[in-house]
């Protein structure tokens, strides 16, 4: 059994690291140019493979919530604490860093504009990829009833909780495709908590290995309609990129793929991948320091550009050319790498902050 449950960890940690290179990815996608103006061929491209790659934020939210659902013990308080410990502690100095970062302020600068800053902090405007933290949040406070809820739930109950809530998200993709006022705004898991509680519905659901297929089957064809609504279709769906029932299958279907037949793969590449994803929300942190720093500094040799600007696009040979996507690619993972570098130092320094912290909650509430 042991065996098996390192097995099955080492899968999630390869859906972990996949999805934060795809994170990483998106972003480089700011920096380097890859549809010139007018060439819609280019922008079809690049919003298919886009749409592709946003898969990574359901995927982060299914893994997070699907072990906090399932290794919730009851104690209302000291999961509040862990995940304050664990989440919001790095968020808040990694923002407080950013902060410093972009206006260029030594530490001593700070004082005057702490209100700025708090008030920023408050509206997640300090770094926009933060965003995910801040929509998790909710969830971290709705795990200990969600877990009695879910846990006490048959098999039956579960899949017609996913239909109806997939049915009501598909209600919603067409107010929004005919641009009606959407008057059905009550549903409490139309948000992100759908793709919180999903990882875990699915792996309590004990699926066949046919019922897996028939999901990734759907997912890929679910993809292949997105592709055509953005290629071809004359209307717009708003929520194409993040609640569209297409985006629902394609993440699913990613997220069985990996965890149902990535096991080889996941079981001959253990050690590196437990070691990426362990490390990964901390990459996720700082990943926009290595982009700002590839984009100031790359860019101008790469582009001919003496800019340093931070966060400035450049596009080597033609955009929407092989050149640009391979330099996009080869970014992405410099991007990753450096980010890697930047997450370990940060996990080995902050370890013994936390074992600390969690060891002092653990004392003061009289847990053994």
């Amino acid at each position: 059994m042991a065996g098996q449950d390192r097995q099955q960890k080492v899968e999630y940690d390869l859906l972990k690291s996949m999805a934060i290179l795809m994170v990483i990815q998106i972003h480089m996608m700011d920096v380097v140019e890859l549809v010139s103006a007018g060439d819609l061929r280019a922008f079809h491209i690049h919003e298919v493979v886009r749409n592709l790659l946003l898969t990574s934020n359901g995927l982060f939210f299914m893994t997070s919530g699907r072990f906090l659902l399932e290794g919730y013990d009851g104690r209302i308080g000291r999961s509040y604490w862990k995940r304050f410990v664990k989440i919001g502690i790095p968020v808040l100095a990694a923002s407080l860093f950013y902060y410093v970062y972009v206006y260029g302020w030594g530490w001593g600068d700070l004082g005057p504009h702490w209100k700025t800053f708090i008030k920023d902090l408050l509206q997640s405007h300090i770094q926009g990829y933060l965003w995910f933290v801040y929509a998790l949040t909710g969830f971290y406070l709705a795990v200990p009833f969600l877990a009695r809820m879910l846990k006490g739930m048959g098999r039956g109950e579960k899949v017609v909780l996913l239909s109806v809530t997939i049915g009501y998200f598909f209600i919603q993709d067409l107010y929004q495709i005919f641009h009606l006022e959407m008057a059905f705004t009550s549903y409490p898991f139309y948000s992100w908590v759908f793709y919180c509680i999903l990882g875990y519905l699915i792996d309590s659901l004990g699926l066949t290995d046919r019922e897996k297929r028939y999901l990734i089957i759907a997912g890929l064809c679910a993809f292949m309609v997105t592709v055509w609504e953005i290629c071809f279709w004359e209307k717009e769906n708003p929520s194409l990129h993040d609640y569209s029932v297409t985006m629902i299958f394609m993440t699913t279907a990613a997220y069985l793929a990996v965890t149902a037949y990535g096991k080889r793969f996941a079981g001959r590449s253990a050690r590196i991948i437990s070691f990426i994803g362990r490390r990964s929300f901390y990459i996720y942190l700082l990943h926009g320091l290595t982009q700002n720093i590839l984009a100031g500094k790359l860019a101008r040799y790469l582009n001919g550009n003496p800019s340093e600007t931070p966060g400035e696009s450049f596009g080597p040979g033609q955009p929407g050319g092989l050149v640009s996507w391979a330099c996009w690619l080869g970014l992405s993972l410099l991007s990753f790498a450096m980010a890697l570098g930047i997450g370990c130092v940060l996990e080995y320094g902050y370890r013994p902050i936390l074992a600390w912290l969690l060891r002092a909650g653990e004392e003061k509430r009289g847990y053994k």
